[in-house]
């Protein structure tokens, strides 16, 4: 019960701290995009993907691996 009191405490804190400095989603998702975070998520996995390939672990996971590709 306290756990999720100080939950809600947290989670209120954060909305109040958002509002009082005029975050809204959009500015959330315009900072993600300045920073190219999903570019460079989809980097490292394409890089993950070439290295098991490399490394010959994809004769085991093939089907997996041809299934994140699509």
């Amino acid at each position: 019960m306290i756990k999720q009191i100080i939950l809600v405490c947290l989670v209120a804190v954060f909305a109040y701290y958002a509002g009082a400095k005029g975050l809204s989603p959009g500015k959330i998702m315009d900072w993600f995009d300045e920073r190219d975070v999903t570019q460079t998520i989809e980097d490292v996995f394409h890089k993950t993907i070439e290295i098991a390939e490399q490394k010959k672990i994809v004769e085991k996971t093939s089907g997996i691996i041809d299934s994140f590709k699509e």
